[in-house]
């Protein structure tokens, strides 16, 4: 009898802390309501070191939420198959955009740095900036009203 009322007890324990470590309870984690569209962004990435990892491309919208997870309407997830690939990203709606890419060549799922500062992983952003610093989302802007094909090429220091 003991046994079984500690049983219940633990996996009621468990039960909570697996909730509450999958509800959002910030404010700035507040996820970006994702809206469907009709556009297509096809997006050739170029400069990829053959053939290592995985490839994660970020699409944003709006600039309050520019570069963080939760901040995303689009993202996509690839193996790195050639030294270019081209990604197709459907169901956008008309508006501005900003596009961030790198690789994860040991599948970590973050861009891994020296020093933590300058990026020891190929990236990349849309309109080609960020070579030197941060990039703002108005820089990697582009506006989206039709389909449209566009060409980043990976920074590899």
């Amino acid at each position: 009898m003991v046994n079984s009322r500690l049983i219940k007890l633990i996996s009621v324990w468990a039960l909570l802390v697996f909730i509450t470590s999958c509800a959002p309870f910030s404010s700035k984690s507040t996820p970006v309501r994702i809206q469907e569209g009709n556009l297509s962004l096809i997006l050739n990435i170029d400069n990829l070191r053959c053939c290592e990892g995985t490839l994660l491309i970020a699409v944003y919208n709006d600039k309050n939420h520019w570069m963080k997870r939760t901040g995303m309407v689009r993202g996509r997830v690839s193996f790195v198959t050639l030294p270019q690939q081209q990604i197709e990203i459907h169901g956008l709606p008309a508006g501005k955009y900003s596009v961030a890419v790198y690789q994860d060549i040991n599948f970590n799922k973050r861009l891994d740095r020296y020093f933590g500062l300058i990026p020891k992983e190929p990236y990349g952003f849309s309109n080609n900036v960020g070579k030197y610093g941060p990039v703002s989302f108005e820089k990697a802007s582009f506006i989206l009203k039709q389909d449209r094909e566009i060409s980043i090429k990976l920074i590899d220091h």
